[in-house]
């Protein structure tokens, strides 16, 4: 099969490539709010029942990744309504991106399967989906031998994450990026450390995304470019690293923001904040 070259776009291009493919479809992204930060699928003022999608902040990192590694050849483990798959279509045009999903998220996944394979036949024909279980279905999955960049977005278990990235081993590239997904908030610590003690090449390097709405991680292999930049913007910063074992600094930082939206949205500000004050510092310590 042919490649097309490969132009990386700009971020805010490629955001309203995908969003205009779904209203064209009769559909609305919402890419997040205060009370809801990952990306969901709308329409009629109903939220469609299939699951998630990635947040702005794993779109700002996957830019980062595209304007210094970009890729031709992707696969997706994960597709919900296919939000992310496009996402990563639309940042580098003309590659081609494998897809996979089980179909057990969500009483309306079938429809988020539908819905991408519209799309993909009028806005982005590189895609092609394929419904089935990954690591076990990728041979059916899979057009190619290895994979620029590889997402992994599946079940979110310590087990299954393993398991995934054990599959997709064999299909990397010499120069690859596994972007795995949520590791934080789906705390799947234990895989995450496994597959850095137990499964990585002399090549790789990991890195835990602490600016990621859920705490994502990749593993970044050859690229040297991209591995100095990410040693660069992946310090461990205690406010934003607590998803990764920081003391109860995340948990106050929670708190906070809620004690400051619950003042702000009602008319007993003076009391509400006294008591917050005393809750955040009898949990929190300070």
């Amino acid at each position: 099969m042919e490649l097309k070259d490969s132009k990386v776009l700009c971020e805010a291009d490629a955001i309203n490539g995908v969003i205009e493919s779904y209203n064209a479809q009769g559909y609305q992204i919402i890419l997040g709010n205060p009370d809801c930060l990952p990306t969901r699928l709308f329409r009629d003022g109903r939220i469609i029942n299939a699951s998630f999608a990635i947040s702005l902040s794993d779109i700002q990192a996957f830019h980062w990744i595209a304007d210094i590694a970009p890729w031709h050849r992707v696969l997706v483990i994960g597709n919900s309504f296919g939000f992310s798959t496009f996402i990563i279509a639309g940042l580098c045009p003309g590659c081609y991106v494998d897809v996979i999903d089980a179909e057990i998220e969500g009483s309306e996944n079938r429809l988020g399967s539908d819905l991408t394979r519209k799309i993909a036949e009028c806005n982005f024909p590189g895609v092609r989906l394929t419904i089935g279980f990954s690591p076990q279905d990728l041979s059916r999955a899979c057009r190619f031998n290895h994979y620029d960049l590889i997402f992994i977005d599946g079940l979110h278990t310590n087990q299954q994450l393993i398991a995934d990235f054990h599959g997709i081993r064999d299909l990397r590239a010499d120069n690859n990026v596994v972007y795995c997904h949520d590791v934080g908030i789906a705390k799947m610590h234990e895989a995450w450390s496994h597959i850095k003690a137990k499964m990585l090449a002399e090549n790789d390097e990991a890195f835990d995304l602490n600016f990621t709405s859920f705490g994502s991680t990749i593993v970044v292999r050859g690229n040297q470019h991209l591995k100095e930049f990410m040693r660069s913007c992946c310090r461990p910063l205690d406010e934003v690293s607590y998803y990764f074992g920081a003391r109860h600094i995340g948990l106050r930082s929670a708190l906070r923001m809620l004690l400051r939206t619950t003042i702000y949205s009602t008319g007993y500000r003076h009391h509400i904040k006294e008591l917050g004050k005393e809750i955040v510092g009898k949990v929190c310590g300070d």
